[in-house]
């Protein structure tokens, strides 16, 4: 085809995620899109892939990302094109050798409940006449997913390109992209070798080649490849005599899946040790389809394995060897969604099973459409990551995530892999008091500290050796006070003579109405959903202070960009240059006293109150607040400042019982105040309406999503965040995304909880059908360890009316 002069997207990059975006845009309306691929279809990664699409996954948004998927291979590209589906529904097996895994496994299971797909135990004799080829003599545990299996990944690529060029797409082959250029006046010029094309939005889905296109418009994608191997067997006679296709199976102990290619078998090992990044200084742009010579010899370890698990494996020889690179994330979840800095230019790759993921497309092609999606894209929104996420830490990341592709995970699992590369300046000092470190977006948080009598604590589901540690960190702050690193949070500056204007523009909740105030608010975009939770504390008129979820940094200051518009305002990112401290407990006013010669009554520092006071000699910007729900103050200052004031504190503070707490004792604190976190209760596919957050909402003002919420009240909401208290003392806890029934039929989804040490009970917040949110409702939650009992309860289980934060 001949290139176009303009087009409204340009796609780069034609394996199965650039094509799947490109048919939904279409679908939804935007006909104008325009695929530049330098080679064939599905020319890079897509082609080569083993085609799986499975519903086994441990994060919610995937899961339901698979499960459209599914749907989209099997039932609506049939429908669509009038041709028989070409999707192998097989089911699949995943077995399990210990207790963690047995308890991940189940919560797994729980997750699936919500999406509706059937997911059960099945015995070892069950699985032999599933799947009669494998030996499950070892096994601990057996899950059997019946509706999912694999697919030819050109057999669905294909007539997808076809339906979205029949509704106005068009498709550019054997073309390479060379530069982009950005457009002073909005959008983007693509230079390509058959012509120039300007579009006002531009994907980069190039996979492989996705960095090589980020370093175009100056944009990093933290991308690397892997060399990854399957290999397909000649004939086996008992194959050739099943009458029904054997299901996919995968195996910890062989790092594997094994599934059946015709009349033989396809064996795909990860290896655990010795795995080989490949291209990590850039790749050639004359790779297309190109494979690596296959390495047997890499895998013979968990071939091995595989060959005790399926003994015909031993009698049959190998036909083909496929080995190709494959992309993986840090996380190895993949990257989609806006690029920071940019506008109009977006991210879609970093699949390392990108055909189960291709009906991301749908939800890709929402957020461009619409501004946001039905999903809660935060854990795949590639702004997760900063620049802090370097070469080193990418390679390194990677290399983890492919070496533990079957390895079971915990809520208690802490890597080390590529850490620390963010961190407080109380870092060190949290670390030779024995701090446990976790990480949010790269920021080492101290989780809880090891004591003479716990040093370690194991991977589990349930209550871990460390549980006792945190009763103890929680009993502190109960009794006398204590102080935990709250560096990690981002922090940012509105000035100018329309800071008001601009903030209360987006802003949910009415501002500060006085300067030295604080107030909660909420941002929401048009149609309505939560797009970031901040605190402002108000300086001036003309001057706030907001603080949110660290996890959020760079998509939060984005936003405000995006809407800066014509405002006179500046705003200022400061999250690395400020570190923070809090304070909390029924002694905080006493231990502060000691460095600070500031009035600290109530009188004179009310509750909701901020303000610069002096602590030494240094000023530190002090917030009356406690997420922890004692009396308190968030103290913030310059990072350099902050072991001196941290070590002051401790020196008046010790003696009257102060001490460290971590993340771990402070989300129990705060589930036991009933307090919503972003991420969990605050997403982006509910509003401050179903999150119960009514006395934050004026909605008699103008603000960005408010005409939206005024439509949800008058139809009804269809779910409402809820409160509940375990009735039983079951020692495991829910940690978001677990199914919650009321008489036995599913009503909602688990967002996050814990254990609350100060009321001795099992907590949780859980997104539910209206009826079911009454005091008193019984409810039953499907958690790690088998049903728990619980109800709904309206006001928060410790100290509901706040007296001890007012003290």
């Amino acid at each position: 085809m001949s290139l176009p002069s303009h087009a409204r997207v340009v796609i780069i990059g034609g394996g199965s995620l650039g094509v799947n975006l490109m048919y939904h845009l279409t679908e939804e309306g935007w006909t104008d899109v325009v695929m530049i691929e330098k080679g064939e279809l599905t020319s890079g990664s897509t082609w080569h892939a083993a085609g799986l699409c499975p519903n086994f996954n441990g994060n919610h948004t995937l899961s339901k990302i698979h499960d459209y998927t599914i749907e989209l291979y099997d039932k609506i590209l049939p429908a669509k094109t009038g041709l028989p589906s070409s999707f192998h529904k097989c089911g699949s097996l995943r077995v399990g050798y210990n207790e963690v895994e047995e308890q991940w496994f189940r919560n797994v299971m729980s997750r699936a409940h919500n999406i509706g797909c059937e997911m059960r135990w099945v015995s070892k004799e069950e699985a032999k006449a599933i799947n009669p080829v494998m030996n499950f003599d070892g096994a601990r545990c057996i899950l059997y997913t019946p509706n999912d299996g694999h697919v030819d990944p050109t057999a669905v690529v294909m007539p997808l390109s076809q339906l979205a060029r029949e509704n106005g797409a068009k498709i550019s082959r054997f073309n390479r992209v060379t530069d982009i250029n950005i457009v002073p006046q909005g959008g983007y010029e693509v230079i390509t070798e058959q012509g120039n094309i300007v579009a006002e939005h531009v994907v980069n889905a190039g996979g492989c080649f996705a960095p090589e296109v980020g370093r175009m418009v100056g944009v990093h994608v933290p991308i690397i490849n892997l060399e990854h191997q399957y290999l397909i067997t000649e004939d086996h006679p008992e194959i050739a005599a099943l009458v029904k296709e054997l299901p996919v199976t995968r195996d910890s102990t062989a790092a594997a899946y094994i599934r059946q290619e015709g009349n033989g078998l396809l064996v795909g090992p990860y290896e655990t040790r010795g795995s080989k990044p490949w291209a990590i200084n850039g790749m050639d742009w004359d790779f297309d389809r190109e494979l690596f010579a296959g390495d047997l010899v890499r895998l013979m370890p968990w071939l091995e394995r595989c060959m005790e698990l399926v003994p015909i494996f031993q009698e049959v020889g190998v036909k083909t060897i496929i080995n190709g690179p494959i992309t993986h994330t840090p996380d190895d979840n993949f990257l989609v969604g806006p690029v920071a800095g940019l506008t109009n230019f977006w991210n879609m790759t970093g699949a390392s099973i990108g055909i189960a993921q291709g009906g991301i497309g749908k939800y890709m092609a929402q957020w461009m459409v619409h501004g946001q999606t039905e999903l809660n894209m935060a854990s795949l929104d590639s702004r997760r990551f900063g620049d802090w996420a370097d070469k080193n830490y990418c390679i390194t990341r990677a290399i983890e995530s492919y070496e533990r592709m079957y390895s079971s995970a915990s809520p208690t699992e802490n890597r080390p892999h590529g850490r620390p590369i963010r961190t407080s300046a109380l870092h060190t000092v949290m670390a030779q008091k024995d701090a446990v470190h976790f990480v949010t977006a790269g920021f080492e948080k101290p989780a809880w500290f090891k004591t003479d009598a716990v040093r370690n604590e194991s991977e589990t589901w349930t209550h871990s050796e460390a549980h006792a540690v945190v009763a103890e960190e929680c009993a502190a702050v109960q009794n006398t006070c204590g102080i935990t690193d709250i560096s990690g949070t981002a922090k940012f500056r509105v000035i100018g003579p329309d800071a008001h204007a601009f903030l209360d523009h987006l802003s949910c909740n009415k501002l500060p109405a006085k300067d030295g105030r604080i107030s909660l608010t909420l941002f929401h975009a048009a149609n309505g959903g939560i797009m970031a939770e901040q605190t402002v504390s108000r300086i001036s008129h003309d001057h706030f202070v907001l603080m949110g979820a660290i996890g959020s940094q760079i998509k939060d200051m984005q936003w405000m960009q995006q809407h800066a518009g014509d405002y006179d305002i500046t705003l200022e990112d400061f999250t690395e240059n400020w570190g923070g401290l809090l304070l909390t407990g029924p002694k905080a006013r006493e231990i502060l006293q000691h460095i600070c010669e500031d009035d600290l009554s109530t009188s004179a520092f009310p509750w909701l109150a901020c303000q610069t006071i002096q602590l030494d000699s240094a000023p530190v910007f002090a917030m009356r607040v406690s997420y922890a729900g004692e009396l308190g103050w968030e103290l913030h200052m310059p990072v350099w400042q902050l072991i001196s004031i941290y070590e002051s504190l401790m020196e008046f503070g010790q003696p009257l019982g102060l001490r460290d707490f971590g993340t771990r004792a402070f989300n129990s604190m705060r589930m036991e105040k009933m307090y919503r976190a972003y991420g969990t209760e605050f997403t982006e596919e509910i509003s401050g309406l179903e999150a119960g957050m009514e006395r934050f909402l004026d909605l008699s003002r103008e603000f960005i999503g408010r005409t939206n919420m005024l439509q949800r009240q008058a139809n009804g909401l269809s779910l409402q965040l809820a409160y509940l208290i375990f009735d039983d003392q079951v020692a495991a806890e829910c940690f978001g995304n677990e199914a919650v029934f009321a008489n036995g039929d599913h009503t909602g989804i688990i967002t996050g909880g814990a254990y609350g040490y100060r009321v001795e009970k099992s907590l949780a917040f859980a997104y539910l059908k209206p009826e079911h949110c009454n005091a008193g409702q019984a409810l039953t939650v499907e958690t790690s360890v088998g049903t728990r009992h619980c109800h709904v309860e309206l006001d928060a289980a410790y100290n509901p009316n706040n007296s001890l934060l007012r003290s």
